[in-house]
């Protein structure tokens, strides 16, 4: 069989795999053993953990059933033992960094309010939910679909292939949303794959999406199309966004304002300057010029 073939194969074997794990994981889970109500929208730390580690769990057996099946390490999936904390920690900096200068950026302009400190027992529940966010979403976009379908046909166009995804993912299946929205999340998935391509792994990348949404909807107290448009109770601060949409996001967050996009730049900028390809090229089997081999 072609090599690249094969990879392709994989990718699908990992998407149908992922998808069923996760289904029949949420209905033992919810159904059966009613853990947590599936049908309870407020948005709280424990409704994060529950289905995000729903689809932690269905991502990682079929990870492990497609390392086996290709007969590829788990390091060759996103998974590389080296760096985890530094590379995590790293992209917690991004992450955190990113929002404060976006919002201060808007507060500059008028659009955000500060308010008093008023949540700060929820800090670690939402800290550790936002990482069940930022593992489960990285699993299932950039990592082993990502390693896989680069194989098959080429990294960059895998990447905005699945970055595609993830923006129309938010565009079709969540309410209010709209295009500055969907190319963001779009462009911040595409990030996330450009970090995946220079470290070899997805652990910048978790940390990075942890701490983005951590600070932009506890710390912040940014609003969410996902949370009926509006910010969730236990947030960190009692201010609040004012002003017209393009600024602030209005009911779609931080993520929405036009001004993410020269902090988007920002990212790519900065996160290339610090992370050289000659210097992590032979750290990992996915190279920037070609697809890699199966």
């Amino acid at each position: 069989m072609h090599p690249r073939v094969k990879a392709f194969l994989l990718f699908l074997l990992y998407v149908v795999l992922s998808q069923g794990f996760g289904a029949l994981f949420g209905w033992l889970i919810v159904v059966k053993l009613h853990a947590f109500d599936a049908n309870d929208s407020a948005w709280r730390p424990a409704v994060f953990v529950w289905s995000e580690g729903i689809g932690i769990l269905g991502a990682l057996l079929a990870t492990v059933i497609v390392a086996l099946v290709g007969r590829r390490p788990m390091s060759r999936l996103g998974y590389a033992r080296s760096g985890v904390l530094r590379q995590c920690a790293m992209g917690s900096l991004f992450g955190l960094v990113g929002v404060v200068l976006l919002v201060g950026a808007i507060s500059a302009l008028g659009g955000f309010t500060f308010g008093t400190i008023s949540g700060a027992a929820y800090a670690l529940p939402w800290l550790v939910a936002f990482l069940f966010v930022g593992v489960s979403e990285e699993m299932d976009f950039r990592a082993a679909p990502l390693m896989t379908l680069a194989e098959a046909i080429g990294f960059w166009p895998a990447a905005i292939l699945l970055s595609v995804l993830f923006a129309a993912l938010h565009y079709f299946f969540k309410p209010m949303e709209n295009v500055a929205d969907a190319l963001s999340v779009g462009l911040l998935g595409l990030f996330m794959c450009f970090t995946v391509l220079r470290t070899g792994a997805i652990w910048f990348a978790i940390g990075f999406h942890a701490l983005f949404d951590f600070a932009a909807i506890f710390l912040f107290g940014a609003p969410n199309s996902g949370n009926k448009g509006v910010p969730v109770a236990t947030k960190l601060l009692s201010g609040g966004y004012h002003g017209p949409a393009w600024l602030t996001g209005g009911p779609l967050g931080v993520e929405a304002s036009w001004l993410v996009f020269p902090l988007i730049a920002l990212f790519f900028i900065s996160f290339s300057l610090l992370y050289r390809p000659a210097a992590i090229r032979s750290a990992h089997p996915v190279q920037e010029h070609s697809g890699g081999t199966a």
